[in-house]
């Protein structure tokens, strides 16, 4: 009988399956408290592709909800409404504010009384909605204010609804937005505008229980700035770092554990194993869990050790492989049109992701001096490589991971 994989690399993890993050969380959970008592607090979190945002998000709703206990100590569980908006190149001011009408509604529309209350409060986006096409093609500023000013009015009264319920209803702590991916957002979003003009109304409005949690990758902070360069001073902003050794190690274990509940068959992995996968891993959550389904996928025996670890990472559609194909197949192809500036990401690859001098690539080049400036230039503005700040001339590729998947597979031809 074959058995299943408890491992997840194509999807966040579930609040129950979460480890480490708690600094992260422990802001959350003060910024809760602080908006439930009427100071409200916003959270901007920023981080690397695969380091696990989407993961901290689903969590942070957990926590919002109620439906898991703070890690504070001091905090009861809280009551909010959480509303979840994941942003794509294609969300318009129009959409996002559709968006978020559509969610707050699925979460309180369940009681009639509410329900009513919603369909008044809300009532501009049906007039968005007939007008919808002809609002899309020309929304001037001033549309978008009118639309921003009535949002935040509709938020406010929502929030002191909630807030002090009426017969059958139950009170709430206030709202939490989880808006993920906002480094997707286009200029039609006026993304940092947004923000920063909605928490001013509000507060005029009386209304100081909401709590904005916007994520996405590090490229978010310079379009908050660009929409409204006082935007990024509303929120505290958190940096996703990798997890530690430790933490690395622990995710693995509540993995095998989540699998040994719902298979009949148990397995086991030796600590030299989960060192191996903390180690190719580089404390990247959704790597762990490419690394960890890998070798469990690998394992015949029901003991995971190192060799099939390391057969399940470097192998053909492997660990290395997908993780590749996943993240760093369009930097090495698609962004990337001469075969003479990928020539220098396989040279810098023979130094994994250490530094490297220019003057030590160059001697590996075969192109001449020029076309290894431009290439170096270009593929640091492309965030494809780092320059060191603090050294002049030198240059690493960001993963260790990227530099085996080049070396294994960077040759292969692109399809």
């Amino acid at each position: 009988m074959s058995k299943v994989n408890p491992f997840k690399p194509n999807s966040p993890v579930s609040a129950g399956m979460f480890a480490g993050r708690v600094k992260e969380m422990q802001a959350f959970e003060k910024g809760l408290h602080q908006t439930k008592n009427g100071h409200g607090v916003n959270l901007l979190i920023t981080g690397e592709r695969g380091i696990g945002k989407s993961s901290l998000m689903n969590l942070h709703k957990c926590l919002a909800m109620g439906l898991v206990t703070p890690v504070t100590d001091n905090y009861e569980k809280f009551n909010f409404v959480a509303v979840n908006v994941v942003i794509s190149d294609r969300t318009s001011l129009v959409t996002f504010i559709k968006l978020i009408e559509k969610s707050i509604s699925r979460e309180l529309g369940k009681i009639e009384t509410v329900r009513k209350f919603l369909s008044e409060t809300w009532s501009f986006v049906q007039r968005i909605k007939v007008l919808d096409s002809s609002i899309e093609k020309s929304l001037s500023i001033d549309d978008s204010d009118l639309l921003i000013d009535d949002f935040a009015y509709s938020l406010s009264e929502t929030c002191k609804r909630i807030a002090n319920p009426e017969k059958g209803e139950h009170a709430k702590d206030g709202v939490v937005f989880l808006i993920d991916e906002a480094d997707n957002a286009s200029p039609s979003l006026h993304i940092g505008y947004f923000f920063k003009a909605v928490t001013e109304m509000l507060q005029s409005h009386g209304c100081s229980n909401v709590m904005f949690v916007v994520a996405g990758l590090p490229e978010i902070v310079e379009k908050l700035a660009k929409s409204h360069e006082s935007s990024i001073r509303i929120f505290t902003h958190l940096k996703v770092k990798e997890l530690n050794f430790t933490d690395t190690k622990y995710v693995v274990d509540r993995g095998m554990a989540a699998g040994n509940e719902v298979n009949d068959v148990k397995t086991t992995i030796g600590e030299l194993a989960k060192d191996h996968i903390a180690t190719l891993s580089e404390g990247y959550p959704h790597f762990i869990q490419q690394f960890a389904y890998s070798a469990f996928d690998r394992n015949v025996d029901g003991e995971i050790t190192m060799d099939d670890v390391l057969d399940g990472a470097f192998s053909e559609g492997g660990a290395i492989d997908s993780i590749g194909t996943r993240y760093y197949a369009s930097d090495y192809h698609s962004k990337i049109k001469s075969d003479e500036y990928r020539q220098v990401l396989s040279i810098m690859a023979d130094n994994m992701n250490e530094w490297i001098k220019k003057s030590e690539i160059r001697s590996h080049f075969s192109g001449d001096d020029q076309t290894l400036t431009d290439a170096l230039r270009a593929l640091t503005n492309r965030k494809i490589i780092l320059k060191n700040e603090s050294k002049m001339g030198e240059y690493r590729l960001q993963q260790r991971g990227f530099a085996l998947w080049i070396k294994l597979f960077g040759s292969r031809k692109h399809a």
